[in-house]
């Protein structure tokens, strides 16, 4: 069990990087076999002398690779990004460096037509530069490398192998046969006299690199994001075991004890490991020559009529996942590990031994999440609240690795609808940014010849939802409001514009958004196909015509500040005339509501929702409209990933508490055993999706009431919500230090007390009053402000 955990160590990547205009050193190299677009895994391997205490090096391949020195593994990558922005990770080498001979060793695998959606591929290939002078030897092309393709490795298909509900985009699983395997690859100790001279492909190229006559185009970037989380995950509890004589004996497992499994025996085995999560589980067998070990990894357990029930409970129910299968070759100690991670509460081990016993040696997990550090803090003294803002961290934290993503499970694919939500949630829970700017940055680099964004990215299939090319304007609006980076919003600035005139060709003579190419997606509703409203393929649509002004008056914002002013007026009186024309074809006098289209037959949550956002309700009239469309149940109802912006209108309409008394879309997933949020609240699909972490944003945004309120964070604004509670504390990161923000009511008094970081300044609003608020503490009674 040692070697396993072993495993488990992680080192630092530094932030140098070569030349972005010079030709990398080396060239990308494969295996003589490997064809285009094949399933393929490849062992390389390079023999090295050094006299240095440190070695930097940069590294890519498509689609990932794991590297390792002296047999130790050092870390995986690369950052997941499209092939012509791949991106290339740098290494500084001294921790298992030893003067004189080193073996520098790296898997890479591509799985072709099984790659999960999120990897863009051309072939398994491999590129690795030095960055020290006198150690060009370890460049790829150099002549010092070998390679052999592993013969171990096979896919596990949906359908022939596992099934589930719904949607599914990460692929197959993984197969492997350990007597194909080549034990020990990684270490020196290794014979490779047979391995092959890799076939070298096109020379490294950086991104924007004039001259290009490779094989085929891909551009290298520097990676802008750390190195994932990678620490040890905590042991499962075994649930269940059928097939062994002390079935009942379950709390006495342990994974760090041998366990033996007879000859011609079938056990299984059902671990929990009470709450979702992702990375890297270890398997570690001895002999057992010809046993089939099957795992099965599944976020919850599914009863016959593929209903799911209390995720807590086992009884009646059964597994139905991704599954991975190892074939035994009765070797010592054989340490079996996806090369992809795996998502997972429960894990079923089913194993069917031959003439020979197995022994089952240990089991190990570790993480594979972006590396976030929780910083803000709230406080209440309800304990829901505590529980509540925990599983949508983790929720938070399970969709996020190397670029956002809607689901760990099922996707893994970075959506612009789910990310914006994610990255505010990023930003007030823990201060990063950096992801934030990825995604931007991707999303951008998404734009095509349609002059929108694709709706997810890096994707290697191409997908559409105009609404959400409008959401990474608002995405970008919301950068800019939280961090002081004019240099990087006003790169994008002017790419808002091919998403906002796209959307200008489609509307009509009346002003309203025509008939809508591609999916219209706005959220999923029982009234609604597709999750696309009413008349968003005739023409019409009231609540996409009112989402296209959400965006444009965040985007005349945008060019305001940068000095685009021939953009900001013509998208400003774009933004009036379409105001207009919704009032007067959309609102409906008797109900006092807008409705989805101008027949006026249909009405909804959502378009009532974007009135109030965008102002073209009335100010003095959006509280009573939010109360009828809170209390109105015949509206089009919001699902849970539009109560964020259900909650924006709350907060915009003077009606924040609205957030803390409705709580019970979260606490009934509580109650039903998630530890993570799901996608839809009935039949959803994902038990863990972020677009339904909203909660881990409004506790401090709308509670505490800490928003910006200029460009930059520069200036703060506290309007808190706190509703029915009495004493609410907490606090958030700010680019200059820390928000805090402490309410606390005796009686008919409240004192207040907020702490701004230096440099900082803003207003305490209350009950539309609003007083001054300077750098370091600031202390209020409400009693006295109404004096």
């Amino acid at each position: 069990m040692r070697g396993v955990l072993l495993l488990v160590v992680l080192f630092l990547v530094p932030t140098f990087h070569s030349n972005a205009q010079e030709r990398w050193k080396a060239k990308w190299v494969t295996h003589p076999d490997v064809e285009k677009g094949s399933f393929s895994v490849l062992h390389f391997r390079n023999f090295f002398t050094t006299q240095e205490q440190s070695i930097k090096i940069n590294i890519s391949a498509d689609i990932r690779y794991k590297l390792y020195l002296n047999g130790e593994y050092i870390g995986q990558g690369p950052a997941n990004n499209d092939l012509r922005h791949y991106s290339y990770d740098s290494y500084a080498l001294s921790e298992h460096l030893v003067k004189g001979e080193n073996l520098l060793a790296v898997e890479v695998w591509s799985f072709g037509e099984m790659n999960p959606a999120r990897f863009e591929s051309e072939r398994a290939r491999l590129i690795v530069m030095s960055e020290t002078a006198g150690m060009e030897s370890l460049n790829t092309g150099s002549g010092n490398w070998k390679v052999t393709e592993s013969k171990a490795y096979a896919s596990t298909h949906r359908g022939k192998d596992f099934q589930f509900e719904g949607y599914y985009a990460m692929g197959g699983g993984e197969l492997i046969n350990a007597a194909e395997y080549l034990w020990g690859w990684n270490l020196p100790t290794h014979d490779d006299k047979s391995w092959y001279k890799p076939v070298t492909l096109s020379q490294g190229t950086p991104y924007g690199y004039a001259h290009n006559n490779g094989e085929a185009y891909i551009s290298l970037s520097p990676r802008t994001i750390p190195m994932m989380d990678e620490s040890p995950e905590n042991r499962p509890q075994l649930r269940q075991v059928k097939g062994m004589p002390a079935a009942g004996a379950t709390q006495n497992w342990d994974a760090a004890k041998p366990m033996l499994i007879p000859e011609k025996s079938e056990v299984t085995f059902l671990f929990d490991q009470a709450y979702l999560t992702k990375g890297h589980p270890f398997f570690a067998f001895s002999q057992g020559k010809g046993a089939v070990v099957e795992i099965t990894y599944a976020e919850n357990l599914f009863y016959p009529d593929g209903t799911k029930g209390n995720r807590n409970e086992i009884e009646g129910k059964e597994i139905r996942g991704l599954k991975d299968r190892y074939i035994l070759d009765g070797g010592q100690g054989r340490i079996f590990s996806p090369l992809l991670n795996r998502t997972w509460r429960y894990i079923e081990v089913k194993i069917k031994t031959g003439l020979e016993p197995l022994q089952w040696v240990g089991y190990s997990a570790r993480k594979f999440i972006y590396p976030f550090n929780q910083t803000a803090s709230f406080q209440s003294g309800v304990k829901l609240h505590n529980q509540i803002l925990e599983a949508g961290w983790r929720t938070a934290k399970l969709c996020a690795d190397e670029t956002y993503m809607d689901t760990p499970y099922y996707e893994q694919l970075q959506y612009i609808g789910d990310t914006r939500i994610q990255a505010l949630i990023s930003l007030y829970y823990s201060g990063d940014d950096r992801l934030m700017r990825n995604a931007i940055h991707q999303f951008s680099n998404s734009i095509t010849d349609e002059g929108i964004t694709q709706s997810r990215f890096p994707s290697n299939i191409i997908q559409y939802i105009p609404p959400y090319s409008l959401f990474m304007i608002n995405m970008l609006h919301d950068y800019h409001m939280h961090r002081n980076d004019d240099a990087f919003t006003g790169e994008y600035v002017e790419k808002m514009s091919s998403i906002l005139f796209w959307f200008e060709k489609q509307l009509r003579e009346d002003m309203l958004l025509g008939a809508m190419p591609w999916w219209s997606y706005v959220d999923v509703t029982k009234d609604w196909k597709g999750g696309s409203p009413p008349a968003f393929s005739e023409g019409g649509s009231i609540v996409l015509t009112l989402q296209f002004i959400y965006a444009l008056q965040e985007a005349v914002s945008l060019y305001k500040y940068h000095g685009k002013y021939d953009l900001a007026n013509h998208f400003e009186q774009l933004s009036a005339q379409l105001q207009e024309a919704v009032k007067q074809k959309g609102f409906d006098s008797q109900r006092g509501l807008f409705a989805d289209t101008p027949e006026k037959k249909q009405f909804s949550q959502h378009a009532n929702i974007f009135a109030i956002l965008t102002n073209t309700a009335a100010k003095e009239a959006q509280s009573d409209l939010f109360h009828r469309i809170i209390t109105d149940t015949s509206l089009t109802q919001a699902n849970v990933y539009f109560q964020f912006y259900l909650i924006r209108a709350a907060q915009r309409s003077g009606n924040g508490s609205f957030f803390t008394n409705n709580l019970s879309m979260w606490e009934g997933m509580l109650n039903e055993g998630l530890t993570t949020y799901a996608e839809h609240l009935h039949r959803t699909r994902s038990d863990c999706h972020a677009w339904s972490a909203t909660p881990n944003y409004e506790f401090f945004n709308t509670v505490l009431g800490i928003q910006p309120y200029a460009p930059h964070f520069e200036e703060v604004l506290i309007e808190p919500n706190p509703g029915n509670l009495n004493n609410v504390k907490g606090k958030i990161p700010h680019p200059k230090g820390e928000i805090g923000v402490s309410l606390s009511s005796v009686q008919k008094n409240m004192r207040v007390e907020i702490n701004l970081p230096p440099e900082t300044t803003g207003v305490f609003k209350w009950k539309n009053k609003e007083y001054p608020l300077v750098t370091g503490i600031n202390k209020f009674r409400i009693s006295d402000l109404h004096n």
